[in-house]
């Protein structure tokens, strides 16, 4: 086995201990179990790092023991670790012991979306002039493309206010009381915000951002409001700023 190979192994060894062993790289036993606790409490203080408000909702030994079997089968794929954790909420929605806590894997792809919007490469915003230059005719093959900060999160339970009132300090009687709430994640001036979007309004942006053209987008939003209205929605893609570009068959507007 050459260094390369060797370097190689050491790494799997440390993340999965199902791959090679101590003596198969020469390593002694104590040093390698060294390595592969502190690879796994490196990985759990990211998740905690990402996902403050889960940790304030579980308690922090409950947090730890919901890392620790996550870190398990989940292996790092990035030397960066603010990229680690991204099925760490669908990991919650399908774990046994967070089945009477239907509002915890919510709250945890909130927080993974505003991690990621946080530490998105930063990205100049469309202007509104762009969609004014497109042809009246050409507007149902627009497709928007959003920038990178952006992300949206559908969600079962009332998340958004939940994780508000952890972040703010505010009263937490009767929240989860509260409708499910859709939340829209973006950044601005350095500072990520968050906006609560209804059904529809949801579906149009989901199904902009996805790649489909401005007409299905309307389709998706009418499939949840008959009367939903276009104009504060193209509108709310530029005040905030959301959009990176648009373009169409031909070519690209920027």
């Amino acid at each position: 086995m050459d260094w390369h190979d060797w370097q190689h192994a050491l790494l799997e060894a440390i993340a999965d201990p199902a791959q090679a062993s101590a003596a198969e790289l020469d390593l002694n036993p104590a040093g390698l179990a060294v390595y592969r606790n502190n690879y796994r409490i490196g990985l759990i203080d990211a998740l905690a790092h990402s996902h403050p408000v889960c940790r304030e909702l579980v308690g922090e030994d409950f947090f730890t023991a919901l890392a620790r079997e996550y870190v398990k089968s989940h292996a790092s794929n990035s030397g960066n670790l603010h990229r680690y954790g991204a099925s760490f909420a669908d990991f919650i929605a399908g774990f046994e012991h967070c089945r009477d806590l239907p509002y915890l894997a919510d709250v945890a792809r909130l927080e993974w979306a505003v991690h990621r919007s946080y530490y998105a490469e930063d990205a100049q915003p469309l202007d509104t002039s762009a969609l004014a230059a497109v042809a009246p005719e050409q507007w149902e093959a627009l497709i928007f493309a959003p920038l990178p900060d952006v992300a949206l999160c559908r969600a079962g339970s009332p998340a958004l206010s939940i994780w508000r009132a952890h972040r703010e300090q505010g009263p937490l009687d009767g929240l989860l009381a509260l409708p499910s709430e859709n939340a829209l994640v973006y950044r601005d001036r350095g500072e990520v915000k968050t906006l609560a979007l209804n059904d529809a309004r949801h579906a149009f942006y989901a199904a902009l951002f996805s790649g489909e053209p401005l007409a299905a987008a309307i389709e998706a939003a009418q499939a949840f409001d008959a009367d939903f209205d276009l104009q504060p929605a193209l509108l709310g893609l530029f005040q905030p700023p959301l959009l990176a570009s648009i373009h169409i068959r031909q070519g690209e507007i920027e």
